[in-house]
C-alpha cells in the first residue's frame, strides 16, 4: 500500500481516475448511440431491437456467482498479494514514495528502477526486487494521466510480426516502454539471477504487462534464443485489467508465463472489451450503422488469455476462486458490470486479496 502520509491523496487520485474512466465509457456508448438521436424514428428502432432486449433485460443486479470453482488458499494468494499491492504501489509519482511502500512491504523489498511516465507514447513503471522469495518484480502503473487515457481509448486492435493482434493503445505503450525495461531487467538478472521474474498491473498496467509479454517485447520471459540468464519461471498478475488480445491466439511468447487474471465483483473494467452487447448491435443495425456495428464487432473480439487463469474475488467475503473454463465468459461478461458497486469495485483488490488470504478469509 501507498506510504500512510499520502494515503489521503492518493484515494482521492483513484476516485478520480474511477470517475474519469466512467465518464469516457458513457461518452464512448452516447457516440455510439448517436445515430438513434438523429434518426427521429425511436419507435421503429425499439421495435426491431426488441428480440434481441430479452438478454440484456435479464442482467441481474446480484454479483456474479462462481459455482464448483476452487478456492485458493493463503499460501496460494501470497503472491497475487504482493503483486497486487505493488500494482497499487506503482501510482506514486516519486521515487521517495516508491522506496517508503517498498519498506512497509518487508525488508527483503529493493528498488531496482522507477520509470516515471515521460511522454504521451510511454507508461509508468517500477522494478524491485523480492531477496526472500527471489523474485524480480514489474509493475505497471494504471490509468493516471490523459496519456493513459488516450491509450485506453485506441481500442482498434494491431498485428504483430508473429501474426498476433492486440489493443494498440495497450500495444503503442507497452512497445514505448519495452526497451528502457528491457535492459534494466536483463542487466539487473545479469548481475543477480533470480528464480522467477513477476509482471504485475492494476487496470491497465495489467493490460500493458500482458501485452508486453504476449507480443514478445520481453525476450528473458519468452525464452527467445539468446536471452540470457532467462528465469526459471514467468508469472504475470492481472488486478481489474481490460481484456489485450484480440482475435485467434497463437501465443507463442506466451508458452512460459503462468498467468492469474482476478476480477473483483462487478468491476466494470475487466468487462468493457470482449463482451457482446446484443442492445447497440441491435439499434446499429436497426439504423443501417453498418459501421458502428463493425466497432461492435471488433470490441466483441477481445479476450483475456485463455492460457491463463481467472480468479473471481467475492465482495461477499466468498474468498478468491479459480473459474471454471465453462464460467469464464459468463462471469466476464458485462452484464455483469451492471451494479451500483461496479465503479467502487474496481480499486478494492488489495483489499480483497487481503481478505481472501486472511485464516478463514
Amino acid at each position: 500500500p501507498p506510504p500512510a502520509t499520502g494515503a489521503d491523496e492518493h484515494n482521492r487520485h483513484i476516485r478520480y481516475v474511477c470517475m474519469c474512466k466512467c465518464v469516457c465509457t458513457a461518452l464512448w456508448v452516447a457516440l455510439l448511440a448517436a445515430p438513434v438521436a438523429a434518426a427521429n424514428d425511436w419507435r421503429r428502432w425499439v421495435s426491431q431491437a426488441a428480440d434481441s432486449l430479452s438478454h440484456a433485460s435479464r442482467a441481474e443486479l446480484s454479483l456474479p456467482r462462481v459455482d464448483g470453482g476452487e478456492r485458493l488458499s493463503p499460501a496460494e494468494l501470497e503472491a497475487p498479494l504482493l503483486g497486487a499491492r505493488l500494482s497499487w504501489l506503482a501510482y506514486a509519482e516519486k521515487r521517495r514514495e516508491v522506496e517508503a511502500g517498498l519498506a512497509l512491504l518487508g525488508s527483503g523489498m529493493e528498488l531496482v528502477r522507477f520509470s516515471p511516465q515521460r511522454d504521451s507514447r510511454g507508461a509508468q513503471w517500477l522494478v524491485a526486487r523480492d531477496a526472500e522469495s527471489g523474485t524480480l518484480w514489474v509493475a505497471f502503473r494504471g490509468t493516471a494521466s490523459l496519456a493513459d487515457v488516450v491509450h485506453d481509448l485506441m481500442a482498434a486492435p494491431e498485428q504483430t510480426g508473429a501474426g498476433d493482434a492486440f489493443h494498440s493503445g495497450f500495444l503503442r505503450a507497452a512497445r514505448a516502454a519495452a526497451e528502457e525495461l528491457r535492459e534494466v531487467v536483463e542487466a539487473e538478472l545479469r548481475v543477480r539471477p533470480c528464480e522467477r521474474l513477476a509482471l504485475c498491473g492494476h487496470s491497465l498496467g495489467g493490460a500493458l504487462a500482458m501485452t508486453l509479454l504476449g507480443a514478445g517485447l520481453l525476450p528473458c520471459a519468452s525464452g527467445d534464443a539468446g536471452a540470457e540468464d532467462a528465469p526459471a519461471e514467468v508469472l504475470a498478475f492481472t488486478y481489474g485489467s481490460p481484456a489485450a488480445f484480440h482475435g485467434e491466439l497463437r501465443g507463442a511468447a506466451m508458452r512460459r508465463v503462468r498467468a492469474q487474471s482476478f476480477v473483483f465483483g462487478a468491476d466494470a473494467v475487466p468487462r468493457l472489451l470482449g463482451s457482446e452487447v446484443p442492445l447497440l448491435r441491435a439499434a446499429a443495425l436497426s439504423l443501417g450503422g453498418k459501421s458502428s456495428t463493425g466497432a461492435l464487432e471488433t470490441l466483441g473480439g477481445y479476450a483475456h488469455w485463455p492460457g491463463g487463469e481467472l480468479v473471481y474475488l467475492d465482495p461477499a467475503g466468498g474468498g478468491a476462486r479459480r473459474v471454471p473454463r465453462a464460467q469464464r465468459d459468463r462471469v466476464l461478461h458485462l452484464h455483469r458490470a451492471v451494479h451500483p458497486d461496479a465503479a467502487a469495485h474496481h480499486k478494492c483488490y488489495v483489499r480483497g486479496l487481503e481478505r481472501a488470504a486472511a485464516p478463514g478469509g
